[in-house]
């Protein structure tokens, strides 16, 4: 690690040193440099499908192809072991994060570069590296954890055949209580869009190419998938699970509440768009005492808004 510290300081500008950490990748883990630059190409797809802005959704791309540049540092040994990592092993495998932000934060560089590498194993529901919750998490590293995780279940290794596509889809999608694996492990509304987004661009996932009895069972899966990509992201989590970002009514639904007129428990839920945006807050003092009291009997109708 510090030889190649040493070696990128050389190096007098940024570019000359991105150029030559992706020389590196590709030379000494040429797996892990194909497993990124698929990760970066779909979440540039996914940044452009959430109006990202073209000129960010550019840099995401960019800084994808760079997020698992701390595997350089991490032991041959432990990168290429083939069956399950010891607790010693895979706290050494977690810093890779940092070690990839470390390589990453250096004068000329975008910041979200260091932070797509340092924050790219966040979970939505707080069981990250990081214990990160909600919108905690930054915007690109939200986007680049779902490719990244998508591409990992979807790519052959040496210890493992590919999962297809929609098994994979359907594993992210799915409703497992924390801590597991699944949907509370994505931000809701990325997670539908990115699910659309490979129905879509999936020639093998249309239901005409699954027509025919031997692809029934696919077929099954598949309108599973188109189901939960256009449900209600704000359904995903129990009453009580405030993650910073999300915040959730008693019936586990994210509501804004207009203004009822006469100032009665008036309230407005913290909500962020798909896009970043925050749409309203308070304090989690008042959200805890909001969701813990009845609503008024003249609340007025909520107008929902996807996160």
């Amino acid at each position: 690690m510090r030889l190649l510290v040493e070696q990128a300081a050389a190096l007098p500008a940024w570019r000359q040193r991105e150029a030559f950490y992706a020389r590196q990748e590709a030379a000494r883990r040429p797996e892990v440099a194909e497993h990124a630059y698929t990760v970066a190409v779909l979440a540039w797809k996914l940044a452009e499908a959430l109006k990202v802005h073209p000129v960010v959704a550019s840099e995401i791309y960019d800084a994808a192809r760079m997020h698992d540049i701390g595997k350089l540092a991490v032991d041959d040994a432990i990168l290429y072991k083939p069956g399950r990592l010891d607790p010693a092993e895979a706290e050494e495998m977690r810093l890779h994060a940092a070690y990839g932000a470390e390589l990453l934060s250096v004068e000329g560089a975008p910041p979200l570069y260091a932070e797509i590498a340092r924050y790219h194993h966040e979970r939505y529901d707080g069981h990250g590296y990081h214990a990160l919750k909600g919108e905690d998490i930054p915007l690109a590293a939200r986007i680049v954890q779902i490719a990244d995780v998508y591409e990992a279940l979807t790519a052959r290794r040496a210890y493992k055949a590919p999962m297809p596509s929609e098994d994979a889809l359907l594993a992210m999608a799915a409703d497992v209580a924390s801590p597991g694996f699944g949907r509370r492990s994505f931000d809701p509304g990325y997670l539908r869009v990115f699910v659309r987004l490979r129905l879509e661009s999936d020639p093998s996932l249309s239901l005409e190419a699954l027509a025919g009895p031997g692809g029934a069972a696919r077929r099954e899966k598949v309108r599973t998938l188109r189901e939960f990509a256009g449900s209600d992201p704000m359904l995903d989590f129990a009453p009580g699970e405030l993650p910073e970002g999300l915040v959730l009514k008693a019936s586990g639904a994210r509501l804004l509440y207009e203004l009822d007129g006469g100032g009665a428990k008036v309230r407005m839920l913290a909500l962020v768009q798909p896009n970043g945006a925050v749409v309203g807050g308070m304090a989690a003092e008042d959200l805890r005492a909001a969701l813990s009291s009845p609503p008024p009997e003249a609340d007025p109708a909520p107008s929902y808004r996807a996160a």
